[in-house]
């Protein structure tokens, strides 16, 4: 009778000590990871997915919900914050293609009568030299300043070569809180450099390509290494 429970003593100990080294495995092995199929739909890929061609997926993340009307803008399906905006668009001769001046004047009318007191504006023209719109510093964004902007956009034609680099530094020296640089053509060597050089604050420069060609690849050069973002609008 003895012997029979020693036997079953060592049973049950045995049992305890196998289930023991049992939950010890389980506890030491790594937890599973579940990795996406390659066809599975994410949310962040749908996000990409659904993205206007152009932007930046990288760029900051806003909730244009709650910011006030009187402190964003648009130009070209590219949003921006601020109060103070600053316009730099191409009227080289190949802007006479394609009614690509006169896309970029509606949406140039579009965007600023949509802005708001107490923010203000400034439009530079350029070709092989910049062309800006009378006044000195951003004007108040009324009535009287929106309509002087409209006068003065029905004298600018299509006409000359494609240089920026005069019209961004008269933009940058007013210190805005965005510029939308536009054009369709090809810089000349070294824009990009000369605009970094001036940008030492850093204002974001939000780039948008009429042309879709060879010009494309410096425009979003300057706007990323200026954190701002790129459109292609062929």
């Amino acid at each position: 009778m003895k012997l029979s429970q020693n036997l079953l003593c060592a049973a049950v100990l045995s049992m305890a000590l196998l289930g023991s080294t049992q939950l010890s495995a389980c506890a030491d092995e790594p937890p599973v990871t579940v990795k996406p199929q390659p066809n599975e739909v994410t949310s962040q890929s749908a996000a990409d997915f659904l993205r206007p061609p152009g932007i930046d997926r990288y760029g900051p993340k806003v909730d244009w919900r709650e910011v006030p009307p009187w402190q964003q803008t648009s130009f070209f399906g590219i949003r921006s914050q601020g109060r103070i905006f600053v316009y730099v668009v191409d009227c080289s001769g190949s802007m006479g293609y394609n009614d690509r001046l006169i896309r970029a004047k509606r949406e140039l009318r579009r965007s600023i009568m949509n802005l708001r007191f107490p923010q203000r504006f400034h439009v530079i023209f350029y070709n092989d030299q910049p062309l800006s719109m009378p006044g000195d510093t951003p004007l108040a964004a009324d009535p009287a300043s929106k309509n002087q902007m409209l006068r003065w956009l029905s004298l600018i034609d299509a006409d000359g070569a494609t240089d920026p680099r005069g019209a961004m530094s008269l933009a940058l020296a007013l210190r805005p809180d965005a510029v939308f640089l536009l054009s369709d053509g090809e810089f000349p060597e070294g824009t990009a450099e000369a605009i970094a050089r001036k940008n030492a604050r850093k204002i974001p420069i939000n780039c948008i390509d009429l042309g879709g060609g060879a010009g494309g690849n410096q425009l979003e050069r300057i706007a990323r290494e200026a954190g701002g973002q790129y459109t292609m609008q062929p």
